[in-house]
């Protein structure tokens, strides 16, 4: 069982539960950009709506993020969902992984339950790709590592998380 503390209540438990964001249990959707994340036997992982449950304020602030655990192993996964706007969801996830207090909390509820090293991973998920140099550039300049753009479309397969850990 993974401890959230006061964020529990943020947890995704079905479609629209807590939040509009939530799309069941471990999946996100926002204006038909959508992305899972589906653990393989003996894993945990739990969808935590940001956006209005976590942080409810004006200041910026990615939409969800997963927590995943394989053993030993402990990732702790940001997600924006985006149309074209992916300079803005650069700013985002680094704001969010950088400034935010509740950030900082729930890593640290996360790795205390173990001392390994926990691994952090930020995703945008949008219908616009960037080619590699322009997204150099936004990592740079907002000192983020965006592992990678997901492609999200009506007639794709929604993006498991896993399958990038």
């Amino acid at each position: 069982m993974i401890n959230l503390g006061k964020f529990q209540s943020c947890v995704c438990n079905s479609r629209a539960n807590p939040s509009d964001l939530c799309d069941g249990k471990l999946s996100f959707e926002e204006k038909g950009k959508k992305v899972t994340l589906i653990p393989k036997k003996g894993e945990e992982a739990v969808a935590i709506a940001v956006d209005g449950c976590v942080c409810s304020d004006g200041n910026l602030k990615c939409d969800g993020l997963f927590l995943h655990k394989k053993g030993n192993k402990r990732w702790i996964i940001l997600v924006e969902l985006k149309g074209k706007e992916l300079e803005h969801a650069f700013e985002q996830l680094a704001f969010m992984k950088n400034k935010r207090q509740e950030y900082r909390e729930l890593c640290q509820l996360f790795s205390e339950e173990n001392t390994l090293y926990l691994q952090e991973k930020a995703f945008i998920v949008s219908n616009h790709i960037l080619n590699r140099t322009e997204h150099q550039k936004l990592e740079n300049a907002n000192r983020i590592r965006v592992a990678k753009i997901l492609h999200s479309a009506a007639t794709k397969p929604i993006p498991n998380l896993r399958d990038y850990l």
